[in-house]
């Protein structure tokens, strides 16, 4: 019996840098806080650099949703510009989200760029009957 392709964690990875689990929601920027934004799971802040001032305080949130992660403006300066694969690059307007796979690289200024990527959940075979 051949099961469903298993579900999808994803993660971010910005530069060559450390994979980050996108178990909650992550907010990226010069100095990320949680000010003004919805409440529910306490967000993780990743303050990036930006020595040109290019990103803003709290520049963008990525979170999982489903099978999909969301990536979302948060009303930044200088925009955040959204890369799928294969695709032409966006540009988000302040506030705007765009649902995103694995492979898709979001430029927020200053030489950031992040990578959403994918792993499985679990470890699911092709099972015979018993």
């Amino acid at each position: 019996m051949r099961l469903p392709p298993a579900p999808v964690s994803y993660a971010i990875r910005i530069g060559s840098g450390d994979d980050i689990p996108l178990d909650v929601p992550v907010l990226l920027g010069r100095r990320p806080t949680v000010r003004g934004l919805d409440s529910g799971v306490a967000p993780r802040l990743l303050p990036v650099p930006s020595p040109t001032q290019e990103v803003s305080g709290t520049h963008l949130r990525i979170e999982q949703s489903g099978d999909a992660a969301v990536v979302t403006d948060l009303r930044s300066t200088n925009g955040t510009v959204v890369l799928r694969p294969g695709a032409q690059a966006v540009q988000l307007r302040p506030g705007e989200s765009a649902v995103v796979l694995a492979g898709t690289v979001v430029e927020i200024g200053d030489g950031n760029i992040i990578e959403i990527i994918a792993a499985p959940i679990g470890d699911r075979r092709e099972e015979g009957p018993e």
